[in-house]
């Protein structure tokens, strides 16, 4: 029997139940704190300080009729200025968000950057794209730096993410996390070698089932009016039963055992914003040379959720991811899943991901409180901190309390 841990009630305003919109990687830059890194980039590194230890301090410059425009069509590029340091790009912007996660000028907005949305050779430190979030869903701004620190030290495919503080026109607008974007540079630098393939953005109406697939949104590569081979996954998938739905998923995936890491990182988490649980925030790549598929997580600031105690909780039949839907009625898959999850624990304690998040947290603590346009203020921080330092450290032991037969 599969455990499903820490689902739950919709949150209250202003965490109503997030939809990202992952459009690109959705995900942004945060970070305020008087440790703020304004010193020069060495040009011969890498993007790697982006999602490194320092709360950097980028600029965003529009002018009237930049701000009017977005004001009417906020998800369409307009011209900005951005500044980081002494370096200054001309770039396209718009808007990030959808339904919880965004607001407009008037508040704490999320932005896409493109550097090379006017000048196709422009780059930032070899980065052509970022994702500055604004995690207003999330009052402690460190669920999504904590969850793909656990991704990463479980060896899943993942984006990178970090801090910044953002001005706009010179008015302080917060901390924003810097998350990667899911595109082919990401592409080449996780899948060195197969990058040829297509990477699809799933949500909330995709699923990997035959009357969903057409609402995935293909990344990367063009735009194919061949969807074949989403069409075979789903194809293969379809098919399974009990007793063969985990072998299906070894043969298509890049391993059962990673598919299950990730199911089992979010259900750990108490993501209920994922695949496994609401079918959503997640992309899927096909490598075309390992002829298998990897899916990879996005968005997971509703991780952690301190709110709930883990108990277990009922599917949702109409939005649970169907292969995580199908892992569950197959004993060998559901049995897996646990073993995936102790796993996952073992990984949760020896990675001391408590100490990475208390670290973490003091590291933001100052920004975080101060953040001018978050919705949750000083005291809301302040315990949502509290609380995360406190969950993370306890959850392993509730979970293992909680799996069957445990």
């Amino acid at each position: 029997m599969l455990l499903l841990l820490a689902c739950g009630s919709p949150l209250d305003p202003p965490n109503d139940q997030p939809i990202d919109d992952t459009g690109a990687p959705d995900t942004a830059p945060a970070d305020t704190d008087t440790d703020t890194d304004t010193d020069p980039i060495d040009p011969d590194d890498d993007e790697d300080f982006l999602f490194g230890d320092d709360i950097l301090a980028f600029a965003l410059t529009l002018d009237a009729a930049a701000m009017a425009s977005l004001d009417a069509d906020p998800k369409t590029d307009v011209h900005a200025t951005f500044t980081f340091g002494a370096e200054a790009y001309d770039v396209g912007l718009h808007l990030k968000g959808s339904s919880g996660s965004f607001r407009d000028l008037t508040e704490k907005a999320a932005f896409k950057i493109d550097f090379q949305e006017w000048d196709e050779e422009q780059r930032f430190h070899d980065l052509k794209r970022l994702t500055l979030n604004n995690m207003v869903q999330d009052a402690s701004m460190s669920s999504e730096h904590a969850a793909y620190y656990l991704y990463d030290q479980l060896g899943l495919v993942a984006p990178r993410h970090g801090y910044a503080e953002i001005t706009v026109n010179g008015e302080l607008f917060g901390l924003y996390g810097v998350v990667e974007t899911l595109d082919i540079e990401f592409i080449e630098r996780r899948f060195e070698g197969d990058e040829g393939g297509n990477l699809y953005e799933g949500g909330y109406g995709a699923d990997i089932k035959h009357g969903r697939d057409d609402n995935f949104e293909l990344k990367v590569d063009g735009e194919p009016t061949d969807r074949s081979d989403i069409i075979a996954l789903i194809d293969a998938t379809d098919v399974s039963t009990a007793d063969d739905h985990l072998d299906i998923l070894d043969a298509q995936f890049s391993g059962a055992d990673t598919l299950l890491d990730l199911w089992a990182a979010e259900l750990v988490t108490a993501n209920d914003d994922a695949y496994s649980t609401l079918a959503n925030n997640f992309l899927i790549y096909h490598a075309p040379l390992a002829a298998r598929w990897t899916m990879i997580p996005w968005g997971p600031d509703q991780a952690f959720r301190t709110r709930y105690d883990g108990t277990e909780v009922s599917v949702n039949e109409e939005y649970y991811g169907e292969l995580a839907l199908r892992c569950q009625t197959s004993p060998a898959c559901a049995a897996r899943l646990n073993e995936r999850i102790l796993h996952v624990l073992d990984v949760w304690e020896s990675s001391d991901l408590a100490g990475f998040v208390d670290l973490e947290t003091a590291r933001i603590e100052d920004a975080c409180r101060a953040d001018p346009r978050s919705p949750w203020g000083d005291y809301g921080c302040r315990d949502a901190l509290a609380a995360m330092r406190a969950w993370v450290r306890a959850r392993p032991d509730v979970v293992r309390d909680q799996l069957v037969g445990g």
